[in-house]
């Protein structure tokens, strides 16, 4: 192997591991954005769990009421 040879298999390394670096860091991104949506996703399902809750419970309430 030439001395040229091994500067180019390097270099090609180098290259090659600098792509894979950047599409990790861009999929880290990604995860992170949806990892977001997931949560806000979530935060919103338990407040409308909440005001439904809220509603059945009144509804229990009103009907006991009309009960008595």
């Amino acid at each position: 192997m030439s001395f040229w040879t091994a500067i180019v298999i390097i270099v090609a390394i180098g290259t090659l591991s600098e792509i894979y670096r950047s599409r990790l860091k861009a999929n880290s991104v990604k995860t992170e954005a949806s990892y977001q949506k997931l949560i806000q996703r979530m935060v919103s399902l338990e407040e409308r769990m909440a005001n439904l809750e809220t509603i059945v419970l009144e509804t229990e309430k009103r009907r006991k009421f009309s009960e008595l």
